[in-house]
């Protein structure tokens, strides 16, 4: 019995101590702070597995949850492509995730930056089996409520060009 007392001790101080280090990482701050809480908030669409409704998908939050991460126009953007999706049942402009450049998310080996642009952030990550790697880019401007995402764009793609798009009758 001391020998499982002493092992889960030593575990908990083990355990302990590697979260005190993990806090003591510098926290992002600035438009790097908002970037770095979406993936906080909605990494486990990479990692999760089962089951498959683990979480709402970023993009079919709520506005007031959008507006956490998303200035006014894109929220009303992204609003506006979900209730399309409502409406006709098929995709309308959105039909990937964005956060992670993918249908499928998946990342490893993660990387958020500032860039020498303020408003801008760097978002780099391996997918797991690390043939591909990809880079988005964050564009953000400074509200009353703090930094908000104006646009993600990645290789070909702008997030908010694809929501503002007109829609093929």
């Amino acid at each position: 019995m001391t020998k499982v007392w002493v092992s889960f001790a030593a575990a908990t101080l083990g355990l302990a101590g590697s979260l005190g280090t993990w806090a003591a990482e510098p926290v992002p701050n600035g438009a790097a702070a908002t970037v770095t809480q979406v993936y906080r908030d909605y990494a486990w669409q990479a990692v999760i597995d089962e089951p498959a409704n683990a979480g709402v998908d970023l993009f079919d939050q709520p506005a007031p949850v959008l507006g956490r991460y998303f200035d006014p126009h894109l929220v009303e953007l992204i609003a506006r492509d979900h209730q399309c999706r409502e409406r006709t049942h098929e995709v309308c402009r959105l039909d990937f995730a964005p956060i992670w450049d993918s249908q499928d998310p998946a990342a490893s080996e993660m990387k958020i930056r500032t860039t020498s642009v303020p408003s801008k952030v760097s978002v780099d990550f391996a997918y797991p089996d690390k043939s591909t790697h990809v880079h988005i880019l964050y564009v953000l401007s400074q509200t009353p409520a703090g930094w908000r995402i104006t646009d993600i764009q990645g290789h070909d793609w702008s997030l908010r060009k694809l929501l503002e798009a007109k829609l093929d009758p």
